[in-house]
């Protein structure tokens, strides 16, 4: 179990994105950046950590116990959930099945229960929710915000499920929030961390998943999804319409006020000109 007062960290991973931006394949602190999941997945009822512990405990003798979970409150399994950094939205029931998965697999035996050999089918560029995936990444040295690069440090291969999947509201750029099954590698994750990984770095090492039992369910959410998906292409190409519009818009304006000088100054010319050329006819039509 994760020691008291630690601080939760949720994984943001970055690359060089197709859209010309310029983002990095980095691990860092969700402090550090404004994107990913909302703390009300996480945090979103106050808590007393001394409660928590107590509670959690309760929670541990009832596992140990195999005693009836029923009996336990909505607010002990969200103390357990909480003390062991996982997340805490859904009901009773849902918190449950949560916090029995991670007492099954805290002891690292994940990958018996989700075998490698089970992730059949390549579906590298269309992941939905609800899908069980298996992808590597690239894990890179603390994220420097000036330079936008870290030191690779190695790779990681992580076996999850993908419990939501969103655009972004600035960039409409595709989230998806992958609940760890299993992870081999370099900074191995704990069981039902929730990581969150950029589309294409979820895509960008090949990606595979296993079988629904219905496939037919998810050819239903796929859909819902390239629904959504061409909606936010549609607003990111009208909002770089008007960042072009505005930037022409803009060095249009500064070209003009930079030749109202010039102007000034070739038509005071033109008149001194002229002034000199009326004295020079005057002169010559009467001589001295």
């Amino acid at each position: 179990m994760p020691e008291r007062g630690s601080k939760r960290r949720v994984v943001y991973l970055y690359s060089s994105s197709e859209d010309d931006e310029e983002e990095s394949d980095e691990e860092y602190d969700d402090e550090d950046d404004d994107e990913g999941e909302s703390e009300k997945e996480f945090d979103n009822e106050c808590s007393d950590n001394d409660c928590d512990e107590v509670l959690s405990q309760r929670v541990i003798r009832f596992l140990k116990e195999n005693k009836n979970l029923d009996s336990l409150t909505l607010h002990d399994c969200k103390a357990y959930l909480r003390e062991n950094r996982l997340r805490i939205a859904g009901t009773k029931a849902v918190c449950i099945q949560r916090l029995q998965e991670h007492w099954r697999m805290k002891d690292g035996n994940g990958e018996v229960h989700y075998p490698r050999s089970s992730f059949v089918v390549n579906c590298t560029g269309d992941v939905c929710r609800g899908d069980t995936v298996l992808f590597t990444q690239k894990v890179y040295a603390k994220f420097d915000k000036v330079t936008r690069r870290g030191g690779l440090i190695g790779k990681r291969t992580v076996a999850g499920r993908v419990v939501k999947e969103s655009y972004g509201a600035s960039k409409q750029q595709h989230t998806f929030t992958v609940e760890v099954l299993w992870s081999r590698g370099v900074r191995k994750l704990p069981p039902l961390y929730p990581l969150l990984v950029k589309g294409r770095n979820l895509y960008k090492l090949r990606t595979f998943r296993r079988l629904w039992n219905d496939e037919a369910e998810r050819i239903q959410v796929l859909a819902e999804k390239h629904k959504r998906g061409a909606a936010a292409r549609g607003v990111r190409a009208l909002q770089k319409r008007k960042r072009k519009l505005l930037q022409i818009g803009g060095s249009g304006k500064n070209q003009g006020r930079a030749q109202l000088p010039r102007q000034a100054l070739n038509s005071n010319g033109s008149r001194k000109s002229m002034r000199s050329r009326d004295k020079n006819n005057a002169v010559r039509r009467h001589p001295a």
